[in-house]
């Protein structure tokens, strides 16, 4: 099954978005969590939510953390937190058996906004206390531990200093949409004004409110131009040493995510549908780093790019070397029968099909992104590889069809019909169709 179009996206969104609510959550828990379909339709449902303004759930003292909330799947930028950390948290949060009941609940609907942030205060106190107390407390460090992680600490710090400045990081995310798909000069200029203020008013803060604001970028790489607004440099041999590197470091964490999703090869076609869509956010987070900022090469942020690309490239040009290696060995054998003549030979098994059928939709995907990724020869090659190992394979085999008799029919037409489904997988439907036509007319011919 192919990546689904912008067209194709955009009508199954409008299909989903009109269903009952109902109806999605059952979809929803009848595909599961793994495979295509289930993939698909998360995919419509968070579209949906997007769309919608909709947030994850979460408990009510985190609301405000949806922007860096996540799961395993999500970049860094999107995942500082997840759902079942913020739900420990709260819990957490409770321990303190010296509280009072009424600081552990939440507001009433009537409370105004200096009471609601005089609860989410005292549950950033009581939160950062929790680490000092983990020092004397072996019992509650390995509880932490056991939650959190070994760097419990820093991920608490974090969740504190959000809490403590939930009131002056909403005001400045005031003026930016929940999705920004295109940060234009104007939403600039403003994000270095938010920028300004919440540094004035609430210092430890101000990081955050660029974290977030990246967040909800969908072209991560453009809060490179707020950075050049805010520290007034157009290269990273200056930025990088200044705060603002935390920024640079969170787009390169992503870009070091997207280039571990497809460090491996696919063995399934969902699998090379994320490698893909991975390869494709990696270019576009690489390529729009350096567009967007004066990248140097002997810059800190110029060095790990760099070395993450190095990597990311060795990884697809090794890719690409298996699938020339392994694909002549996937396609259906050809035989020398009576007189020399050509004759259906084995065919592969059920799992090294499935295992080809996920080499080549990667290598198809990546025919749009190698280029930019420094490999574009190196795919080529491959591509070329299949396609002629292909065409030989075919035209064997329609050969073979045509004065096969008895079994040698069947055998010739299920070789016939491995190369279409490899055909599809390497989103060649061009070619697999007319290959099936010319299938069936020789059958029909020779009967």
């Amino acid at each position: 099954m192919k990546p689904l179009t912008d067209s194709q996206r955009k009508s199954l969104s409008a299909l989903w978005e009109s269903l009952p609510d109902e109806i999605r959550q059952k979809l929803l828990m009848a595909a599961g969590d793994n495979g295509r379909l289930a993939e698909t339709l998360k995919m419509l449902e968070d579209d949906r939510r997007q769309n919608a303004g909709e947030t994850v759930a979460l408990p009510p003292l985190f609301s405000k953390f949806v922007d860096v909330t996540g799961r395993e799947t999500d970049p860094p930028s999107h995942a500082r937190f997840s759902a079942d950390n913020l739900n420990q948290l709260d819990a957490l949060n409770q321990l303190d058996a010296m509280a009072e009941l009424s600081a552990l609940d939440a507001p009433s609907k009537g409370a105004g906004p200096e009471d609601i942030q005089a609860w989410k205060s005292d549950a950033a106190k009581r939160l950062s206390a929790l680490i000092d107390q983990a020092e004397s407390d072996k019992k509650l460090k390995t509880r932490l531990t056991g939650a959190f992680g070994a760097e419990y600490a820093r991920l608490i710090e974090d969740a504190a200093c959000l809490l403590a400045h939930d009131a002056a990081l909403g005001a400045a995310l005031k003026p930016f949409d929940p999705v920004i798909k295109d940060l234009s000069p104007e939403l600039v200029s403003r994000a270095r004004d938010s920028y300004d203020e919440i540094c004035s008013a609430a210092p430890e803060a101000s990081l955050w409110f660029l974290k977030i604001l990246t967040a909800r970028l969908t072209r991560t790489a453009q809060i490179f131009r707020v950075v050049e607004k805010i520290g007034r440099k157009s290269d990273d041999a200056l930025v990088s040493k200044t705060d603002l590197a935390d920024i640079g470091d969170l787009v390169l964490a992503n870009a070091d995510f997207y280039a571990g999703q497809f460090d491996k090869a696919p063995e399934t076609i969902a699998e090379a549908d994320a490698a893909g869509h991975a390869l494709e956010q990696f270019v576009k987070v690489s390529v729009g780093m350096t567009r967007e900022f004066g990248i140097r090469k002997d810059g800190h942020w110029g060095k790990t790019l760099f070395a993450i690309r190095a990597k990311a490239s060795s990884a697809l040009e090794e890719f690409f070397k298996q699938v020339e290696t392994d694909f002549p060995r996937a396609v259906p054998g050809v035989s020398k029968g009576k007189q020399g003549l050509a004759k259906p030979g084995a065919l592969p098994k059920e799992d090294l099909i499935l295992k080809t059928e996920a080499q080549l939709r990667f290598l198809a995907i990546a025919t749009e992104w190698s280029s930019q990724a420094a490999v574009g020869s190196s795919q080529k090659h491959a591509a070329d590889s299949v396609r002629q190992e292909m065409d030989d394979t075919v035209r064997a085999y329609l050969e073979i069809l045509r004065a096969a008799e008895g079994e040698d029919v069947e055998k010739a037409t299920a070789a016939l019909d491995i190369c279409i489904r490899y055909m599809h997988a390497f989103n060649d439907d061009e070619n697999a169709d007319l290959i099936q036509r010319r299938s069936v007319a020789v059958r029909a011919n020779a009967a």
